[in-house]
């Protein structure tokens, strides 16, 4: 039976915490607008699945996935849409999905229908622009990076260098986006394919395309983070474990599979840092493996050793990153129309 994808895979706990990308928050949102009329039978079935395994009292964060609208690469966007998205979530999929349930048994609750009037008090466009800027700039650099260290087809390991010393330079050592580079820079076919299916470029397109795909695709690295970060201060809660993001994307959902979360490490100048162990082996060519290794531990290393406040490092993360960026999407423009 299809399923939705979700992260971390291996739990079996009912879901207290759910997360939704994207298009899940489309999906919820028309059943609200169609009702029974809208009959997507694959949509169906994920949903029955979905409501399975849920706890009757989860919490249902729509958050990053309702809002892609709002965090745009061009800028802060009206939060009009994020509120309808996650309230019609919330209404589908609190109180045990009494919502959903309704809709996979053909009935009609007309009451949905006014309940995209309900604000989300708990969050204001300032907690998505501190999001923006914090975590998915930082991360849109790093993915910009990847992806013209692939175009440029150095080798591999001299590739996977610079990408690393570039996270370093942008405090992201160890994160998704590192993972993501190992198997786009030094991935054997299955590894490259894996990240060229998630990005959605497959082959080369035009700038403007390319941009904002690299853009969806650091999106979704840092919302699926979230799963596993005890607390995501940006948008002020504490989330009851077990927590779990849920995407339609099979690509997406098959690296996240690749992703054993291992917790956190205290860190010297407070707070911890999120750990993960990735099984990438049979995805890296073999001549490359080695050094990947040696690279990601390293920087591991690095991380738990680093004594800059955490004020400094998202200060300096801002800072060189909307740089890098500008400087990144100028070498794209340049490809583009030479």
């Amino acid at each position: 039976m299809p399923t939705y994808q979700y992260f971390p895979s291996n739990q079996e706990e009912k879901i207290k915490t759910l997360l939704l990308d994207a298009n899940i928050t489309g999906h919820l949102d028309t059943i609200v607008k169609r009702g029974k009329s809208f009959r997507d039978p694959v949509v169906k079935r994920r949903m029955k699945h979905l409501v399975e395994r849920l706890d009757d009292d989860a919490l249902v964060l729509a958050g990053l996935g309702a809002s892609e609208s709002v965090m745009r690469r061009g800028g802060m966007q009206s939060i009009v849409n994020y509120e309808r998205r996650s309230s019609n979530a919330r209404a589908l999929l609190d109180n045990g999905a009494v919502g959903v349930r309704a809709w996979l048994d053909d009935e009609v609750q007309t009451s949905l229908a006014t309940d995209s009037e309900r604000a989300d008090a708990e969050v204001d466009a300032y907690d998505f622009e501190i999001v923006r800027e914090n975590l998915i700039m930082p991360s849109y650099a790093l993915i910009l990076m990847a992806y013209r260290l692939y175009l440029e087809n150095h080798s591999p390991e001299a590739s996977f260098r610079i990408l690393a010393a570039f996270a370093e330079e942008l405090f992201g050592r160890g994160g998704r986006e590192v993972m993501f580079g190992a198997l786009l820079l030094t991935g054997n076919s299955q590894g490259r394919s894996m990240a060229l299916n998630i990005m959605k470029l497959q082959e080369e397109k035009d700038f403007e395309t390319t941009r904002n795909l690299l853009w969806n695709t650091s999106f979704d690295l840092t919302y699926s983070r979230v799963a596993v970060m005890t607390s995501l201060p940006e948008l002020r809660g504490q989330f009851t474990q077990p927590c779990a993001f849920v995407t339609d994307d099979k690509h997406l959902g098959t690296f996240l599979r690749l992703i054993d979360p291992q917790g956190a490490i205290a860190h010297p100048n407070g707070g911890g840092v999120t750990g993960d162990y990735a099984h990438m082996s049979h995805l890296i060519k073999e001549d490359a493996f080695g050094a990947v290794v040696r690279i990601v531990s390293e920087q591991n290393l690095e991380t738990i050793q680093e004594r800059l406040s955490r004020q400094e490092i998202t200060r300096v993360r801002r800072y060189k990153s909307s740089k890098y960026i500008g400087d990144l999407e100028e070498w794209f423009l340049a490809r583009d129309y030479r």
